[in-house]
């Protein structure tokens, strides 16, 4: 038998602006905590850490990218 399939867990913007670096590539196992995404908004970078472990299985957004708050920027699985 094989393990269930863990469902995806998209990782939402926390606030408005643009992304500076996407630390993560879509098949890279994660930690919970680790820096995946920093965005820049008014002048600050903000890190986007990682809710839990488990291994990206997609990567919504790139370097330049302007995003809103709630929008989706990388799923792990």
């Amino acid at each position: 038998t094989t393990a269930p399939a863990r469902a995806a867990h998209p990782l939402a913007a926390p606030l408005a602006g643009n992304i500076l670096h996407v630390n993560v590539i879509v098949g890279d196992e994660v930690q919970a905590g680790d820096v995946i995404v920093v965005l820049e908004a008014m002048k600050m970078e903000t890190e986007v850490r990682a809710q839990r472990a488990g291994r990206v299985a997609e990567v919504m957004v790139k370097v330049g990218d302007k995003v809103a708050v709630g929008d989706p920027l990388i799923s792990v699985a």
